[in-house]
């Protein structure tokens, strides 16, 4: 995967559906951080701890999680299972305004776009998304206009559009 989808964004999402490849191409993102940028990766696993490398911190525990990550810096910031740990909640529009000050960068996983508040995608400049659904797709081209969405609802496991305002979407197959 080319560095520059990366090195001028803050704030990233991938959405799909469940054993599409999500958090492989997570611990991909993660690892590129790190040998390219130097970041460390800050990851909530609510559900376990995967092996996210050398590199990472692992929590499982949102509330330590959530104060830590505003202790350091310059880390990429991983929060898996947007529908239990975001979860809408309005409590967590800062961290996707906020965030940057740390200079963290964000990736966040779930499952489609309504797991996310409007003002929450607002923020996120690119989302890599594996098959969704009709209704989030219509999520998804409100926050890229123009971007037609549709053939991300006709996805096989493992594939996988990368989009972004201002460029035309681009789609992939996740190698392991």
């Amino acid at each position: 995967m080319k560095t520059n989808l990366f090195s001028n964004l803050k704030r990233f999402g991938i959405f799909g559906a469940s054993e599409s490849g999500k958090s492989t191409l997570a611990r991909k993102i993660s690892l590129l951080m790190w040998r390219v940028e130097h970041r460390p990766t800050i990851a909530l696993d609510p559900i376990s701890k995967a092996n996210w490398g050398k590199h990472a911190k692992v929590f499982t525990n949102e509330e330590k999680f959530w104060e830590y990550i505003f202790k350091v810096r310059n880390c990429f910031v991983v929060v898996d299972d947007a529908s239990v740990t975001i979860n809408r909640d309005a409590e967590l529009n800062g961290v996707f305004t906020t965030l940057r000050h740390q200079n963290h960068k964000l990736l966040v996983i779930g499952h489609s776009a309504g797991n996310l508040l409007p003002q929450m995608r607002d923020q996120v400049q690119r989302v890599f998304l594996f098959l969704q659904n009709e209704d989030s797709i219509k999520k998804w081209e409100t926050n890229f206009p123009g971007q037609d969405l549709t053939p991300a609802t006709q996805l096989r496991q493992y594939e996988f559009y990368s989009v972004a305002n201002y460029a035309a979407p681009q789609k992939f197959m996740l190698t392991k």
